[in-house]
């Protein structure tokens, strides 16, 4: 067996109360290699097409990578793999914390999880036994207090995954929480576990990682750490899309939000900002601890805000106010929600209500108007326990859309009935890409088109070229999701394939190029393509709202200028031909051989 990996998952069925082994081979290891890849290689084997999101047959899974349990920088992030309550396709959803080290020292290189408890239940897991424990006394708590529970009465250093409020209620884009205010986020995963009955999943390990070459992996690393002097924190994005006119300003009507400039952005947070925090095995140390010194939320403590929820909790919703986003981001943490996905909803709920479409009769009171921050502090509670107004919201803006009518679909920021992250592709053409063909629907994490329309001054307004950059961009953050590191140190310290590879190789003694890696990528974004294919989607769900491509922004620089759904198509066509798929984004039946799919071993539980 390949050094790194322990060559098993750990099956668990809710229904039976029982657990064992499933091993993994070798072959499906070298060529998937873990996280993204490994996900992708079960989803296909083990989910069927017809499988209803919410039910018991749905597989949850939480899989690591071979760099897990090592030093290796950014190597504590854990993945969670299942079929999508918010686009019923695939989902994945990356978070941090003791999750994949504790899962390697316990012997295993993730946790595959079917059935359904009868009642309200959590699982605790060290080394090999494995104990079904009533949660009945959680159902109805928050992330926080369970996760207290969970330190108290288990372990200080386990690895927790937990849900709040918004998972037990089925919504879908309830999040799953783990050392606190780290969140897989996007997509409904808690929503998959609350259909589960299952409150909390902990881990303990005492084993350990065996390494290949421990000396070469030291010696990569005190190479790297010295690409990190200074502290980077995701706030400083603010003022980066506020200038380039992207920052989405109420429910992307806007592209710019003036009075976020030393309110909400880095500034602000770093004067709120008491100690830093960093992951585990991770030197980065990104995140910021902050805590409201005065006002209403005084003595308020987070960890964050990011920048994704100071502009989707604030611009998106034009408030200003610091201490009022930080109260937001902390009911979203521990009600268990995700902060992106509950700022669009609330950003459209208050479009439709300053329109009209919404009476203070439908919203049982609630004056949603932009800015009303009291109003999304009391909204955010209902949304996660299905009270009132809320219960409409918790439907996520494609249901919203539909049941208001009044051509609301139009101003409905999503795709594949995921919200819209904090980046307005209005600003820069190339996420019209990343947000239309990523699987799992709208995201940012998958490439980051900014990086290049923004940052390194390539022309934003264009369409020439931006399908071969967009697919490079998901090349290198695939591979990084497939080792399972994270990819904020590893943008950060410039490294390449080519030293992912020799990562990969010094902890698992293999031989691995840069190349081999570029190739795993596309085996692993084809792969992802065919799932979503087989659960029905095609090229008309690669699609974005009329918002987006027929209207222009009225400020920065891409005021007046509108992408087009001709120039749209081109690009989205010219991403599918790269990739090596047909004109209509069907992996073609060459590819398909040239990949082996039909040839390799198969995964069965």
């Amino acid at each position: 067996m390949l050094q790194g990996y322990k060559g098993k998952l750990l099956h668990i069925d809710l229904s039976q109360q029982t657990h064992k082994t499933i091993p993994i081979s070798e072959e499906i290891l070298t060529k998937y290699i873990g996280g993204r890849g490994l996900g992708a290689k079960l989803y296909w084997d083990l989910i069927p097409s017809e499988t209803d999101p919410l039910a018991p047959e749905n597989i949850f899974m939480v899989l690591t990578g071979p760099l897990g349990g090592t030093m290796a920088p950014g190597s504590g992030k854990h993945l969670i793999v299942t079929k999508s309550p918010a686009s019923g396709g695939w989902l994945e959803s990356y978070s941090s914390g003791r999750m994949t080290p504790e899962l390697k020292f316990a012997g295993y290189d993730g946790l595959i999880i079917t059935g359904k408890a009868k009642s309200p239940s959590s699982l605790i897991i060290k080394d090999d036994n494995v104990e079904f424990l009533d949660a009945t006394h959680l159902w109805g708590k928050g992330s926080f207090e369970t996760e207290t529970y969970v330190r108290k009465n288990f372990h200080p250093e386990c690895g927790c995954l937990s849900i709040g409020p918004a998972g037990e209620n089925i919504i879908p884009f309830a999040c799953v929480g783990s050392d606190f205010f780290r969140k897989a986020g996007r997509g409904g995963a808690g929503a998959v576990l609350g259909s589960k009955n299952l409150k909390y999943i902990a881990v303990k390990g005492t084993g350990g990682i065996n390494c290949a070459d421990m000396e070469g992996l030291y010696q990569l690393i005190f190479k790297h750490q010295k690409r990190c002097k200074h502290k980077i924190i995701t706030p400083m994005t603010l003022s980066i899309t506020n200038t380039a006119g992207m920052l989405p300003t109420r429910n992307f009507s806007k592209g710019q939000f003036k009075k976020a400039i030393g309110k909400i952005d880095r500034d602000a947070v770093i004067d709120a900002t008491v100690r830093d925090r960093a992951c585990y095995a991770c030197f980065a140390g990104c995140a910021s601890i902050t805590q409201v010194k005065e006002g209403i939320f005084k003595g308020l403590t987070i960890e964050g805000p990011e920048y994704e929820t100071l502009a989707m909790q604030g611009a998106n919703l034009e408030i200003d106010y610091l201490p009022a986003i930080m109260k937001a981001n902390y009911l979203c943490d521990d009600l268990g929600m995700d902060t992106i996905s509950a700022g669009v909803v609330i950003g459209f709920a208050m479009e439709c209500y300053e329109r009209g479409i919404l009476t203070k009769e439908d919203t049982g009171g609630l004056e949603l108007k932009f800015g009303n921050y009291m109003a999304v502090v009391e909204l955010l509670e209902l949304i996660a326990r299905k009270k009132g107004f809320g219960a409409l919201c918790a439907k996520g803006v494609k249901e919203m859309a539909r049941l208001l009518e009044h051509n609301t679909e139009e101003f409905a920021i999503h795709c594949k009935g995921l919200e819209f992250p904090a980046y307005d592709p209005r600003a820069g053409w190339g996420s019209t890409i990343t947000y239309s063909v990523t699987p799992r629907g709208a995201c940012h994490r998958r490439a980051w088109p900014p990086a290049v329309e923004i940052v390194s001054g390539v022309n934003p307004f264009i369409i020439e070229g931006k399908a071969e950059r967009v697919r490079a961009l998901m090349t290198d953050r695939c591979i990084m999701h497939s080792l399972l590191v994270c990819d904020m140190p590893g943008t950060r310290m410039r490294l390449t394939a080519n030293d992912w590879a020799n990562y990969l190789n010094v902890v698992t003694g293999s031989n691995y190029s840069g190349n081999d890696l570029k190739n795993h990528a596309e085996i692993v974004e084809t792969l992802i393509r065919r799932i979503n294919i087989r659960e029905g989607f095609n090229y008309k769900d690669d699609i974005l709202p009329k918002r987006i491509l027929e209207e222009s922004l009225p400020d920065g620089p891409p005021a007046g200028k509108i992408i087009g759904n001709d120039n749209f198509l081109k690009m989205r066509t010219e991403y599918y031909l790269c990739r090596g798929w047909d004109s209509e984004g069907m992996p073609t039946q060459e590819i398909i051989d040239k990949y082996e799919f039909n040839t390799e071993p198969i995964m069965r539980i």
